[in-house]
């Protein structure tokens, strides 16, 4: 995953077409294909491994440019993102998946980066407040009951820093398309999973961290809303 974030950011980098001028109120929809994992609190046994699991971001946000170069930003999103653990020595169900809920509020500031006049590349610096909508404590097992994973909140809001590479076209109705690669990350640790290998355990066999930092690919259609204001008709 991290690969393909660095390959998207060169292509990115790559690209450059006319920006028109994203001043003014913008607002619509956006989308973001997002990937996290979890990390050692202090040791993993060989017999077991953790992998990046898929999520996903979708929400509205809204924009506000100050210039041809300053965009402030906002929004309200719904995210969707986990982990996955694998036990390899387990035979009745080696792997553990799950996704949390969470609700997501982000303030951002874009600056379009300087490559000349055809660059439409944007710069994201920013940062989110996070709330989990789901239990305090989780408990997930698989089918042989051998293999348990229970999650715990340590904060049920905690901030991110976002930061992040964007492509922003405006077309000539002032609308702009945007297609971004974002790095978001947490400061602290968000759950706490124990790990057993047995449902009569009393005490967890390891504990590993989740911070909900993750890498993204998002797409976004900002409307201008100028385009919806009726047209003042007078008569004589």
């Amino acid at each position: 995953m991290f690969k393909l974030s660095f390959k998207l950011l060169g292509i990115c980098l790559l690209i450059g077409t006319n920006l028109m001028a994203q001043k003014g109120l913008k607002m619509g929809p956006q989308l973001t294909f997002l990937s996290s994992r979890p990390y050692v609190i202090d040791s993993l046994p060989s017999n077991f491994n953790f992998r990046f699991k898929s999520g996903f971001r979708a929400g509205m946000t809204m924009q506000y440019g100050f210039s041809d170069r300053f965009v402030l930003s906002s929004g309200l999103f719904y995210t969707n993102k986990g982990y996955r653990l694998y036990n390899d020595t387990n035979s009745s169900g080696n792997v553990i998946k799950h996704n949390s809920g969470l609700i997501e509020l982000p303030v951002n500031l874009h600056f379009k980066l300087r490559f000349g006049s055809s660059s439409k590349m944007r710069f994201v610096i920013g940062g989110s407040m996070n709330y989990i909508i789901q239990n305090t404590e989780h408990e997930i097992r698989n089918a042989g009951n051998n293999f348990i994973v229970k999650e715990t909140h340590d904060q049920a809001i905690y901030p991110m820093l976002n930061t992040g590479v964007e492509i922003a076209s405006e077309n000539a109705s002032g609308n702009v398309f945007v297609f971004g690669v974002y790095y978001n990350q947490s400061f602290a640790n968000q759950t706490l999973i124990g790990v057993r290998t047995n449902s009569n355990q009393t005490q967890d066999y390891f504990k590993l961290g989740y911070r909900g930092t993750y890498i993204g690919i998002g797409l976004s259609y900002l409307f201008n809303l100028k385009n919806f204001k009726k047209e003042e008709v007078f008569f004589y």
